[in-house]
């Protein structure tokens, strides 16, 4: 059986274990020469270190809870408003956990016997009384809560994501075979494989709702076309697509308040949709309407 085979089959496998599994990604990426592939898997098999971002689907939301009180009254396990506590301690993401612990770290079978996890908070408690609280409570404990099936989650995004970057390189290349017949060091190969990461691994390819909804990561300047032109060519739209664009972003170069494009630009983003759908474009069509939106709003000036 051969490598595309074994990651394959190991990803469909609950009995696999995730970190073997990525393992044998690893080789992968190795045969491929894919950079981006290979830091993916560093990343989940070693951790993720402070500098680095955490992929949404290690993003999770938190509820806060606190014990504390004065010599009049006490409370324990009381919920806290995220938005009082972002407020009172000035972080935006306070309510965010990113969670960047090695994949193999995560317990399945323990984790399942839990309702919930904790994290300790306490570092921040200076700041909730007079503000979250009342200003006479000490506190004792706070802590943000995170269901323990976000944590499972992890792991099956992980291997969700294996199967697809799998499956979409297979598609691609259908007579190859086994991954020695794919030439790594041709320059067309690498541009499809990392095109394939983006739309696959990092989790475009599973987008759902409208780009302000998802986890596209794309940035038009406003008004910059080859800055366009080069963040959609990371996506797979090809040279004849972008100077279809181009010509009917030349013709409206404006956009409406509500934020609806014009009849030539919806007409094109229509066109590539249906390439989606069709799979000409390599991308599903949640994913391509995200993508595209929000590209094209940013080379609007507007925010998605």
């Amino acid at each position: 059986m051969g490598l595309l085979a074994e990651i394959q089959n190991d990803a469909i496998s609950d009995k696999v274990p995730v970190a073997t599994l990525l393992r044998k990604v690893l080789v992968l990426a190795s045969n491929l020469d894919s950079d981006v592939l290979e830091e993916w898997v560093r990343f989940e098999m070693n951790g993720y270190p402070r500098q680095a971002e955490v992929p949404q689907y290690r993003r999770i939301k938190m509820n806060f809870k606190v014990t504390g009180g004065n010599m009049a009254y006490q409370v324990t396990n009381a919920p806290l408003a995220s938005a009082a506590v972002m407020v009172a301690t000035g972080d935006n993401d306070i309510s965010i956990l990113k969670y960047r612990q090695a994949i193999g770290s995560i317990d399945v079978d323990e984790i399942k016997k839990a309702e919930s996890l904790s994290v300790d908070m306490m570092n921040y408690a200076h700041f909730l009384p007079g503000k979250v609280t009342e200003r006479s409570y000490s506190i004792h404990a706070f802590w943000g809560e995170i269901p323990a099936s976000e944590i499972l989650g992890i792991v099956e995004a992980v291997r969700n994501r294996v199967l697809d970057f799998v499956l979409s390189l297979k598609k691609r290349y259908p007579n190859a075979g086994e991954i020695d017949a794919i030439s790594a060091k041709e320059a067309s190969v690498e541009k499809v494989v990392t095109q394939i990461f983006n739309t696959t691994v990092q989790g475009n390819a599973g987008v759902i709702g409208t780009a302000n909804n998802s986890t596209v990561n794309i940035t038009a300047n406003s008004g910059n076309l080859q800055d366009l032109r080069n963040q959609l060519t990371q996506y797979g739209v090809n040279d004849d697509d972008l100077d279809e664009l181009a010509v009917a972003l030349n013709e409206e170069p404006q956009i409406s308040s509500d934020k609806k494009f014009g009849p030539k630009v919806g007409k094109w983003v229509g066109g590539m949709l249906s390439k989606a759908a069709s799979g000409a474009w390599d991308v599903s069509m949640q994913a391509g309407g995200a993508l595209l939106e929000k590209a094209l709003l940013g080379y609007y000036g507007l925010d998605s």
